[in-house]
């Protein structure tokens, strides 16, 4: 098996490459920039641009992409990094013949973050590709020392019943990254991953 990150440079990607690194799958990662924690050995980065694609070398086949890229500090960046680049990466999987694709969306949020990764979602259900989409809440751990700010108070007031922080519930950067790589490996006919699946 060969697996695709897109983005995968970044704190979710990091967390995937060490558990596929466990069951002795090979990864790349595409992204602009070369993270230098991340060995040869653990994964082979490709220099590229999602949005340059005519200038972005892919030369090996992949059985699966998994999109990491987005963000939800930048409400002007919300349409480019979680929606439009969603439709660049399934350029990308058509263009090189690579079947599955792993949509990281999001289970809640404010507003226009969370419809920005429900425009993303309804991309990937109309790709015509074999899809798997993971909503995780908050994810926190050690390589983004900020997200456990968070943590704390949105456990106490998800365990309240308010809806909002039960949709965000935070979970372990290694608990997402554990329970999408055996949904993989076990090739599950699961469509959805929610919060619930992965607690």
């Amino acid at each position: 098996m060969n697996i695709l990150l897109i983005g995968g440079n970044g704190f979710v990607g990091q967390a995937l490459i060490k558990e596929f690194k466990k069951h002795k799958v090979k990864v790349s990662y595409l992204s602009k920039t070369q993270n230098h924690l991340i060995t040869e050995e653990d994964a082979t980065w490709i220099r590229g641009d999602i949005f340059d694609l005519n200038n972005t070398m892919i030369k090996e086949s992949y059985d699966i992409s998994i999109h990491l890229i987005g963000t939800i500090k930048n409400k002007y960046l919300y349409s480019k990094l979680n929606t439009k680049s969603v439709a660049q990466t399934i350029k990308l999987c058509q263009k090189h013949n690579i079947n599955k694709l792993i949509y990281f969306s999001a289970n809640g949020g404010f507003k226009q973050y969370f419809e920005s990764k429900v425009a993303g979602e309804r991309l990937v259900k109309d790709s015509k590709l074999n899809y798997l989409i993971v909503r995780p809440g908050l994810i926190y751990g050690k390589g983004r020392l900020t997200s456990y700010f968070n943590v704390l108070p949105i456990k106490f007031f998800s365990k309240l019943g308010i809806t909002f922080f039960k949709k965000v519930y935070p979970l372990p950067v290694e608990k997402v990254a554990e329970s999408v790589v055996k949904a993989i490996l076990d090739n599950t006919d699961s469509t959805i991953i929610e919060i619930k699946d992965m607690k």
